[in-house]
């Protein structure tokens, strides 16, 4: 296999958040949202991305 990508990308608006993750996703990333605690009350929010390489042609599957 080749090399995962990966990252985590701290973006606070939210319509930005989430066009981030489209244009990930139409590039063939898996994108998840994640957020963590900032000061017990608030937030920070982040879109994580992962690519895997994935030959779906010549992967093999059992029929039957």
């Amino acid at each position: 296999m080749g090399v995962t990508e990966y990252g985590l990308l701290k973006i606070g608006n939210e319509n930005d958040r989430l066009t981030v993750a489209s244009i990930l996703f139409k590039n063939g990333y898996s994108v998840f949202p994640a957020r963590k605690k900032k000061d017990g009350k608030s937030y920070e929010y982040y879109v994580e991305f992962e690519m895997r390489p994935r030959d779906l042609n010549g992967s093999e599957r059992s029929e039957g």
